[in-house]
């Protein structure tokens, strides 16, 4: 039988656009923003790159290793490096930090000295930026654009917050006279940013919740909270933001006009894991050793969607596509709704923290090393 030659072209043709529109439906964050050319080269600079069994680190704090998508990122006392679930080395930058810390979007990294005013702006394969401002840095997050926001200590306010561009040209200038600002996060898009910190008022310290845009001077939503102090706010993959504090967390819809609660009722927090795709999970104990923890998820509406017993001390949790992977004492399990805990392993006793690379494996972070494991 002879096969039509314009046939077979059309088909081709057809098959080539039937893959295109599936790749750029899961992939529209990266087809919509600017990011493409860094995804396309993030990709290249996997091509040929070593897999290992174990990466040899400087000592990590357990808070500066991250996911970053399927990747990790961590960032030692001296280097910060990214990896692939393969264990491959994407990025290795030397840094003479004091106290580095690590943050990033879905695409871009930003690595900062929380006692200096330098910092560092990375794509998966090359530096973008390095530079610095005038004040020591407090803190500070990265969006998916071309934005970042630092919040810095200052000489005439208790602190300031400057919105950059990634070459460092400022957007958006923020004094914070009464207040001092404890966490701060900017969306996916880069143009809000919100804020968390503490006032004092008559001897009385309450917290303070505040949204900013860049259009105008003051910002557009603040709220003030007592007996309670956030320490850590995020945005979800949309304009909703999550709050945690030491004695409730709250979610706030619509840049704050809509606020719901979760009283802690008396219990302790031990830890916390956001995942701005799909929302958060909460451990709590009701004693100071921590021990029987129990861990509650949250979705991104703020509703608490299952409480997962554990009778165990665990080390840390991460939330990742609705699973959450626990450490405790020298195992890693998930955690399932239905109070079991499946996919047991055993791992280093020195191992601190585990974060998810995929659906059947997970990175584990232990004294000087990183491994992984499947699941």
């Amino acid at each position: 039988m002879k096969i039509n030659k314009i046939f077979i072209i059309w088909v081709l043709f057809l098959l080539i656009l039937t893959f295109l529109s599936v790749f750029i439906f899961l992939n529209l964050k990266v087809v919509k923003t600017d990011n493409f050319k860094n995804f396309f080269d993030d990709t290249i600079n996997r091509i040929g790159k070593p897999k290992n069994l174990v990466v040899e680190s400087d000592e990590v704090i357990p808070n500066n290793f991250i996911n970053f998508g399927s990747d990790a990122a961590l960032i030692s006392k001296s280097k910060f490096m990214i990896l692939s679930p393969s264990l491959q080395k994407l990025l290795e930058i030397n840094h003479n930090f004091r106290f580095p810390v690590v943050k990033n979007s879905d695409f871009k990294a930003l690595i900062f000295d929380a006692d200096g005013k330098d910092y560092i702006v990375t794509t998966k394969s090359k530096i973008l930026n390095k530079n610095s401002v005038e004040n020591k840095i407090i803190t500070g997050k990265i969006s998916d654009r071309e934005n970042l926001v630092l919040i810095t200590e200052s000489d005439e306010y208790c602190c300031e917050m400057r919105v950059l561009t990634i070459n460092g040209k400022d957007i958006y200038k923020y004094c914070f006279a009464q207040m001092y600002v404890t966490d701060a996060a900017i969306n996916d898009s880069g143009d809000k940013v919100a804020i968390c910190g503490l006032k004092s008022e008559e001897g009385e310290t309450k917290s303070v919740i505040q949204v900013f845009d860049f259009k105008h001077e003051k910002p557009i939503f603040s709220k003030e909270f007592a007996n309670n102090i956030f320490s850590f706010i995020e945005f979800f993959d949309d304009n909703n933001f999550m709050s945690i504090g030491d004695n409730f967390a709250i979610n706030a819809k619509n840049l704050g006009e809509n606020i719901q609660e979760f009283n802690y009722n008396g219990k302790i927090l031990c830890l916390y894991s956001f995942n701005k795709k799909s929302g958060a999970a909460l451990s709590f104990s009701s004693t100071n050793d921590e021990r029987n923890q129990y861990v509650i998820i949250f979705n991104k509406n703020g509703k608490h969607t299952n409480k997962i017993e554990t009778e165990k001390r665990l080390k840390s949790i991460a939330l990742y596509n609705n699973k959450v992977l626990a450490v405790s004492e020298s195992q890693i399990f998930i955690l399932k709704p239905n109070r079991k805990i499946s996919h047991q392993k055993k791992v280093p006793l020195s191992s601190q923290k585990a974060l998810l690379a995929s659906r059947l494996k997970a990175y584990i972070l232990g004294k000087g090393e990183v491994l992984t494991k499947k699941i």
